[in-house]
């Protein structure tokens, strides 16, 4: 029985329409890559920053290693500029904008910790591909994944395709592809707090505003398995965002969401065994939106149009 249109159902179908509009259009003839002096990686649209993605690896001293162990990605409201993700330092420095690690990565009879970073480096070697179209920017960075004193033991390709919405309201949508090759026979480890694809805002996050939606009413983060999106509202001064994580359905499972901490760090976790040479491709999606959360249908909507274009 055909179902009949309510308010609420017009106001999926609109926000949809308007997300998509955002998604595949752009505001005149605008995106451009740029490097900064600091070793970081700017899009532009029309000369505002949206995204920064740091790649630089300094190990002449400590503290710059410290610094620079890790890439990630930093992403910027571009209405006022303000980098709403985390870098170094700060509550917990190994938290960083969108960044990816393990804490436990067993190769052999050794264990090495590419979360915390200790005596270990995430070191981007080259650019891949930077690319500009009407449909966004991508950007594709080699990452050798190095312990202290030892070679690579894996080689990862980080791919981001980068696209800013059309309205006020969407900030920027990342599509995320990291494609992990075992340089040794190795095992990804660690739990849902120290391990995975992970997101942070920024340090001043007012945590007592933090909070966090699930595709079905009553799921429980630490429980339920394979969600295929959390979405997470933040108050920053006096602006609000939501950041929407999205988990492809081609991804390993289980996979275990941590999305609870109110200082706002939340991502996918999974572990893995990979044999020398063998290649492991993931995706995800991130949406950063300039509004309060968005309704459930509406987030599981946009989800299903990124899986069926």
């Amino acid at each position: 029985m055909h179902k009949p249109a309510t308010s609420k159902y017009l106001l999926v179908n609109l926000w949809l329409m308007t997300l998509m509009a955002g998604v595949f259009q752009i505001r005149g003839a605008a995106y451009q890559w740029s490097e900064d002096p600091d070793q970081s990686l700017v899009l532009r649209v029309q000369d505002r920053p949206i995204a920064r993605y740091q790649f630089a690896h300094d190990p002449s001293t400590q503290h710059s290693r410290q610094q620079t162990y890790k890439p990630f990605l930093h992403l910027v409201d571009p209405i006022t500029q303000r980098t709403i993700t985390k870098g170094p330092g700060g509550q917990f420095t190994h938290h960083r904008g969108l960044f990816i690690g393990w804490n436990r990565v067993k190769v052999g009879a050794n264990r090495y910790d590419f979360w915390h970073m200790s005596q270990c480096n995430q070191i981007h070697t080259a650019f891949l591909l930077k690319e500009i179209s009407s449909r966004g920017a991508t950007v594709s960075s080699q990452i050798d994944w190095v312990p202290e004193g030892n070679p690579p033991v894996v080689r990862e390709v980080r791919t981001m395709h980068l696209a800013e919405g059309n309205e006020p309201e969407t900030m920027s949508i990342i599509d995320l592809t990291s494609r992990i090759t075992a340089l040794e026979a190795l095992e990804l480890g660690g739990d849902p707090e120290h391990a995975g694809i992970q997101l942070r805002p920024a340090n001043e996050v007012d945590p007592t505003k933090t909070s966090f939606l699930f595709p079905e009413a009553g799921q429980d983060p630490r429980k339920d398995l394979d969600l295929p999106w959390v979405a997470e509202e933040i108050s920053l001064d006096t602006s609000t965002y939501t950041l929407i994580h999205m988990n492809h359905p081609a991804n390993p499972t289980p996979t275990r969401y941590s999305a609870y901490r109110d200082y706002g760090r939340f991502g996918a976790f999974f572990t893995a065994a990979l044999e020398a040479g063998q290649t492991l491709e993931v995706k995800y999606r991130i949406l950063a939106i300039r509004a309060k959360m968005p309704h459930r249908e509406q987030i599981e909507a946009h989800y299903q149009h990124w899986l069926n274009p």
